[in-house]
């Protein structure tokens, strides 16, 4: 069994996280991603916990019409509260049912740290395939998760597993999230390789796949002068040249 992501004590310590690596490594470079078109207008965040992606997402152009998505009342209960945007759907979903969402509605979907929760490979293939049928022909489907090749990491805000394991597809591992003032947040999730997603997306017919393992030395000098100011940064851990996260970008075929 995975982190119970409907408990309140999980949820309430997941939203004081400091999610300034997510950020700087993970949600810029998917909202750079989105900025390219000026055609997006439809977005779906699927698995949007307390609304952290969404909120930022939306304050980039008011003109983005955002759906975000959990199955977590908990969270669902935060983002609406704390997170609110007129631009922003929040929804409650269960047993991964998006059947709310005509085919081909949405111009971009996005997936934050989804993959790494779901224990089941059936599952995770059956999610993809749902967002397949949700994109716009052309739609991209851009996916956020923990690298699975930067197991043991020490990295400023957390670690990834346990340094010198080996992990397979579908082994259990611990995230350990450090929170200010407070013990770390751990948290159980599961292992995927690169090789897997790649297959999975393949398999629901996306192409054009590729991925992305951005580092603190691969920004450019001013995103990094950004990010110290904005984060009070004065020391990098293993993120300088080590990438925490893989991003894949992929885009459903025309129809």
């Amino acid at each position: 069994m995975g982190t119970s992501w409907k408990s309140s004590d999980v949820t309430e310590k997941f939203n004081d996280y400091n999610d300034m690596l997510e950020d700087i490594l993970g949600f810029q470079v998917l909202f750079d991603e989105i900025k390219e078109s000026s055609q997006v207008h439809h977005i779906l965040d699927y698995g949007c916990g307390p609304g952290k992606v969404a909120e930022r997402l939306a304050g980039l152009n008011e003109n983005y019409q955002i759906v975000a998505v959990d199955e977590s009342k908990s969270m669902v209960d935060i983002a609406k509260n704390d997170r609110h945007k007129e631009n922003i759907d929040y929804r409650l979903i269960t047993n991964d049912n998006l059947s709310f969402l005509e085919d081909n509605s949405m111009d971009i979907v996005i997936i934050c740290f989804v993959i790494i929760n779901i224990s089941s490979e059936e599952r995770i293939r059956n999610v993809i395939k749902e967002i397949y049928r949700v994109l716009k022909p052309s739609g991209k489907l851009l996916i956020l998760d923990s690298n699975p090749n930067a197991i043991g990491y020490e990295f400023s805000t957390f670690r990834n597993g346990v340094k010198g394991k080996t992990y397979k597809n579908g082994d259990k591992k611990q995230q350990f999230l450090h929170i200010l003032n407070r013990p770390d947040l751990v948290l159980d999730d599961y292992y995927w390789t690169r090789e897997f997603y790649m297959s999975v997306l393949e398999e629901a017919r996306f192409s054009e796949i590729g991925t992305c393992e951005p580092t603190i030395e691969t920004l450019t000098a001013r995103k990094v002068e950004q990010a110290k100011q904005k984060y009070n940064v004065t020391k990098w851990g293993d993120e300088k040249g080590q990438a925490p996260f893989i991003i894949f970008k992929a885009k459903k075929t025309d129809i």
